[in-house]
């Protein structure tokens, strides 16, 4: 004990030695060290300022010119020039959509009387000062310097009204130290040119407030649908809140967040009552009401919290809900037109959108659209139908709880469908959610990734061809499988034996897509999706975790995405990249913009294996698939498809009080130079009643009915290309080669199907047997649940024939339940 005490004694005695002959050395150089110190901070500070000022000697006549723009629109003598509109055509040059990039008079000065409250907020929680500094506020810099030192992090700015107008106007990217000093001049520049109510105006029009929304007038008319004039307290108070960071503080994205900065804003307020301009229409005891006000608001726009699955608090409000046609005079898809708004408005300026009048020429087939829009909302509603009857029913059992679950489940229930041209990439048709207003807040079709579900099998079949694992009369045996411990279940008990790969995809065996996925490599089936869907591998390699699971859909795609993967089979695995627009033009013509056809675009896949992938999804529509197609006698059978049901996991089931149901229900179907994908769903997982077949396959057939009835279909369903294959006639009951021999009989005939040369269906060993083999021994297994598995049937005109047996829908869980069950290709 006495050895360490000694050593750290001796330790602190040399440390003490070297501290003492370095301050001697800097001591006695004190004044060299001060001199070349005042020379180099002299240097540096002409550097800075030298080279800042330089930056804004280039931007100084565009800021002007963009300042006196300002200035006029706030002016009181303001001009009345009335901007021009964007119309947004489809395909055949209807108008289906024209908006403004501001339909509405902005804030002036000689109406910032009747903006009091929101002045009030601005100046109570950005500048309190500002009517009194020259641009800069040396005590909230101060304020603002102490404060993160204190908390050691970025938490308080101390930047003026004036500052963020300069850095507004500037906009000069980056955060640097020359463009910080560069906005200092401009600052000064602003005040040197502009009276303070000229540039409050000027910044309460350009602040930009989150969802598209530039200056407080057309956020206010987004968020509560008011003018900013009307804005109570509370409204202007969340407005103020997003200021900082509206990407992270909007009440749209985050509405726990800005309900927190509401309220900091508010107290803001009621410390700084003198910033109102005029004092007495503040609220009797403000500072006291606002924990009321707070519930009347919370009340008004129907705030909800609850807990998910982590028990992590979400929201749900009416906050936003109206907002996204504000700028639409004519807005007929809503979802559509509003990507095309959008890039419209990160493409042209604010003078070119406001002096010249664009038209911009889309992919769209409205009248597809509208198709697309009634055949979801049909699906939807019989789905909002069956929930409603488990109410009552849950409400006649006294299962009180339950039928609570349910009736909140029921609103919030969506979907969304996207139908495209494989070969172009157009986009003709896009439904990003049920349709209950002419608004839609959330683009489900591009928006929301969810687990796909067996819809996935698809592209794993199309590799296990391309490789030559298997084709599609090959036979494979649906066993039970131990993979490191991973043991993927059926939709169904047992198992069915030695089957066809084609009547595999038919019946969506999971243990088979397992197999064939251990076999293809998941680096491999990895680095396909990511090529196929134009990701960076490492985005995949993060989005897509590496087991097994994957070949049941346990990655998360969004129906665009999934339509995509469908589209490059369709093109004979070529790339295929969704297209919206095809060009933009102005009233006279000139053209700004144009897209070419997705023509010479990368193989991915080869063909070959792509038309196998495609005849054997055309299986899944027949009778020995899990959604039967009935067709006139004579008739092309021109459908393929593959459904898709993501069972409502067991672990997370508590939030809905052990509610029994699917959570994720899809489609993707395949017509003549058409890729429709649907899905049906809950914003949140919540459990209902469906199937993909029951639910979303019936939304796709009622949609290409109606298309192939009004609009007309084509008579091939798999574009000609050249490749390494032969067509020929297979019996899909055992996958032989199909005979004309009167001993020869075949209960499911298929013609022209795709296989590569030299590895052809086998003939049938014999006619022994008059009859097929019987297909139901061990092909129509006990299902897991009655109630949700059914096999579905249509009609010719689309009609849903109720099943005669239950059977056929798959509902399997896709994440994987053994967590140690990871796998590469070097080590499966």
């Amino acid at each position: 004990m006495n050895n360490q005490s000694n050593s750290f004694v001796l330790i602190l005695e040399v440390l003490y030695g070297h501290l003492t002959d370095m301050f001697r050395f800097f001591w006695e150089r004190r004044v060299k060290f001060l001199t070349l110190g005042f020379v180099l901070g002299v240097f540096l500070s002409f550097f800075f300022l030298g080279g800042a000022y330089v930056v804004w000697s280039g931007e100084e006549a565009r800021v002007h010119k963009s300042l006196e723009k300002y200035r006029s629109e706030v002016s009181n003598f303001y001009d009345s020039f009335q901007p021009k509109s964007v119309k947004i055509l489809d395909r055949s040059g209807k108008v289906m959509g024209e908006f403004y990039r501001r339909n509405f008079r902005p804030i002036r000065t000689d109406n910032l009387a009747k903006h009091n409250v929101i002045v009030w907020a601005v100046l109570s929680s950005e500048d309190r000062e500002f009517f009194s500094h020259s641009g800069l506020n040396y005590t909230a810099i101060g304020r603002a310097v102490v404060t993160n030192l204190i908390q050691f992090r970025l938490s308080q700015g101390g930047s003026t009204i004036s500052q963020q107008l300069a850095k507004l106007t500037l906009n000069l990217g980056k955060r640097n130290l020359f463009n910080k000093l560069t906005e200092l001049y401009c600052t000064f520049y602003i005040e040197s040119q502009y009276s303070k109510e000229e540039i409050l105006a000027m910044y309460l029009n350009q602040i930009f407030l989150g969802e598209g929304n530039t200056g407080v007038e057309e956020a206010a008319r987004y968020y509560f649908r008011k003018p900013a004039s009307e804005l109570s307290p509370e409204e202007a108070a969340l407005l103020v809140g997003i200021i900082p960071a509206p990407s992270v503080y909007n009440p749209v994205r985050n509405l726990g967040i800005a309900l927190s900065r509401q309220k900091r804003v508010l107290y803001d307020m009621a410390r700084n009552p003198e910033l109102h301009p005029s004092e007495k229409e503040i609220p009797h005891k403000f500072s006291d009401s606002i924990e009321l006000n707070l519930k009347k608001f919370r009340t008004i726009y129907k705030i909800k919290e609850h807990k998910d699955e982590e028990g992590n608090p979400k929201y749900s409000s009416e906050i936003g809900k109206y907002g996204a046609d504000k700028d639409f005079r004519v807005n007929l898809a809503p979802d559509f037109n509003s990507e095309i708004r959008r890039f419209i408005l990160e493409r042209f300026s604010n003078e070119d959108l406001e002096e010249r009048g664009l038209l911009v020429y889309t992919t769209l087939d409205l009248e597809k659209q509208r198709l697309a829009e009634e055949a979801l909302r049909v699906g939807v509603d019989s789905v909002r139908a069956d929930l409603t009857k488990q109410e009552s029913e849950y409400q006649n059992k006294g299962k009180a709880d339950l039928a609570e679950v349910t009736r909140a489940i029921l609103p919030q229930l969506s979907g969304s469908m996207i139908s495209l041209d494989p070969e172009t990439g157009d986009v003709e048709a896009m439904v990003g959610g049920y349709k209950i207003s002419n608004v839609f807040r959330f683009n489900r079709a591009e928006d929301a990734r969810r687990q796909p579900g067996s819809t996935i099998k698809a592209l794993v079949y199309a590799l296990a061809f391309e490789k030559r694992i298997v084709n599609p009369s090959s036979k494979i045996k649906d066993e039970k499988l131990d993979i490191s411990g991973y043991s993927p279940k059926n939709w169904y008990k047992g198992y069915k034996g030695d089957i066809t790969v084609r009547q595999a995809l038919a019946q969506s065996v999971n243990t088979v897509s397992v197999k064939l996925l251990n076999e293809i490599g998941i680096s491999y089936f990895i680095q396909k999706l990511s090529a196929i869907l134009s990701i960076p591998e490492e985005e995949a390699e993060s989005r897509f975790q590496r087991n097994l699971s994957l070949a049941l859909g346990s990655g998360e795609l969004s129906p665009m995405e999934l339509s995509t993967i469908y589209a490059t089979l369709m093109n004979g695995g070529r790339r295929v990249t969704p297209r919206k627009i095809l060009k933009i033009t102005d009233l006279d013509g000139n053209e700004f913009y144009s897209t070419v056809a997705n023509e010479a675009a990368e193989q991915i896949l080869d063909p070959v294996a792509c038309a196998m992938a495609i005849n054997t999804l055309q299986s899944v529509l027949t009778e020995e698939g899990t959604m039967t197609l009935k067709k006139k006698e004579g008739e092309p059978f021109l459908y393929a498809g593959k459904t898709g049901t993501v069972q409502s996991p067991k672990f997370k089931s508590s939030r809905w009080k052990g509610l029994k149901g699917v959570r994720d229900v899809w489609f993707a179907g395949l017509t003549p130079r058409n890729v429709t994908v649907v899905w049906v769903g809950h914003d949140e997982g919540a459990p209902f009643p469906g199937s993909g077949s029951g639910v979303s396959g019936g939304i796709w057939y009622r949609y290409t009915q109606n298309v192939k009835t009004k609009l007309g279909m084509g008579n091939q369903l798999i574009s000609n290309f050249v490749g390494d294959f032969v067509k020929v006639d297979v019996c899909a009951d055992d996958g032989t080669i199909l005979e004309t021999n009167p001993d020869y009989v075949c209960k499911v005939p298929l013609y022209a199907q795709y296989y590569y040369i030299g590895d052809l269906p086998p003939k049938r060993a014999g006619f022994v047997k008059p009859e097929p083999p019987v297909q139901n021994t061990n092909l129509k297994p006990e299902p897991i649940d009655e109630d949700d598995s059914e096999i579905s049937t249509y009609d010719s005109q689309g009609s849903r024939i109720q099943p005669t047996a239950v059977d056929s829908v798959e509902l399997e869980p896709p994440l994987i339940e053994n967590r140690r069950a990871r796998y590469n290709e070097e080590t499966p």
